[in-house]
């Protein structure tokens, strides 16, 4: 295969999958994350001055 055929055969095949979600999308999860993240440090570092 050349490598414009396989170029265009990982397209399709990826154009057949699921389609992966976008950085717009993932903004509430991202957010969630990181607050839970800072959440749990406050925790840590309350336990630790306890």
């Amino acid at each position: 295969m050349s490598r414009k055929s396989k170029f265009i055969a990982s397209v399709m095949a990826a154009s057949k999958e699921d389609m992966p979600a976008l950085p717009f999308q993932r903004g509430a999860a991202r957010k969630a994350m990181f607050t839970r993240i800072k959440a749990q440090a406050k925790q840590d570092a309350a336990r630790k001055s306890a």
